[in-house]
């Protein structure tokens, strides 16, 4: 008589909780690129002087929408 084990899968989490951190992460990312762009958008030619950025670089970051990087 031979007897086999059988090893049980490891429970599959919820496809939810699996995507959840991803999710906020990009969000996250999202939120911070927008603040970011916003601030930028903010700054004087004498800032933008300061970080080596011109007008048109200025406005070129600023036009993206908040999910291109």
């Amino acid at each position: 008589m031979q007897i086999t084990l059988r090893l049980a899968a490891p429970a599959a989490r919820p496809r939810s909780s699996r995507f959840a951190p991803s999710i906020f992460a990009t969000l996250k990312l999202w939120r911070s690129r927008n603040r970011g762009r916003r601030q930028l958008g903010r700054l004087d030619s004498r800032d933008l002087a300061d970080i080596g950025i011109t007008r048109a670089e200025q406005w070129l970051e600023c036009e993206k929408p908040f999910w291109r990087p």
